[in-house]
């Protein structure tokens, strides 16, 4: 995966953690996704079109959205449209980063498993959306699962969960979770109807799929007491 390194901010594609520094500035799925087009495409210019189909594809949104988008991504680069230093408007076109950008790409390593819908998805340290949308990075089907519902945090052996305002709630050990919760090996997690364990690092697949058909079963029994 890449990083890219651009003034004072680092852009981590693995983890979709930005930084200023040593501080994490957080963006939503779709502004990393559209930090992410415009890194890739310098210097060349990216259409407004091309913008509204990848991050909204088949779908209609409203005009106004991605202006919201680029702002929220302007807002956390400390970036200003009348003086840009990294997003330029191009005037009845689109957007451009114009910024010098060094890269450089590394080996990903997963930090923890997340077992639910009997899948397992091997996740390495950062923030990873699940829900039902398609940019989510734990991309779940079942209908109680809101668009973007529960965020988890990597980071070294800590490993938190946070709802995103889901309709039917993010749970741990029973109990509905408000902020950030603290998740471990043995956390009974429920995202809405959705039954799920977590493990702090990779496993094989053998072991993927034993653990993984024990650890549901352990954990749908707790649940329903």
């Amino acid at each position: 995966m890449k990083t890219y390194r651009f003034g004072e901010f680092t852009f981590d594609v693995g983890s979709r953690l930005l930084r200023r520094d040593d501080e994490v500035r957080h963006l939503s799925p779709k502004a990393q996704q559209l930090l992410r087009m415009l890194i890739e495409a310098r210097p060349d210019a990216v259409s407004r079109q091309d913008l509204f189909d990848e991050l909204w594809p088949s779908t209609f949104v409203a005009e106004t959205n991605l202006p919201c988008i680029v702002n929220e991504v302007r807002r956390a680069l400390d970036d200003h449209s009348r003086t840009p230093r990294f997003i330029r408007t191009v005037h009845a076109y689109g957007y451009a980063f114009h910024s010098d950008v060094s890269e450089e790409t590394r080996a990903v390593a997963v930090a923890a498993t997340l077992f639910c819908e009997n899948r397992s998805f091997q996740l390495p340290e950062g923030e990873h959306v699940i829900g039902r949308a398609a940019d989510a990075q734990v991309v779940l089907t079942d209908s109680t699962v809101s668009r973007h519902h529960a965020r988890l945090s990597i980071s070294g052996p800590e490993i938190r969960i946070e709802d995103l305002g889901s309709k039917n709630g993010t749970f741990v050990d029973g109990h509905r979770v408000t902020g950030m919760h603290p998740l471990h090996r043995h956390s009974r997690i429920a995202i809405a109807a959705v039954v799920a364990s977590i493990v702090p690092r990779a496993i094989s697949g053998t072991e993927s799929i034993r653990l993984d058909l024990r650890e549901i079963r352990q954990q749908i029994a707790a649940l329903q007491t």
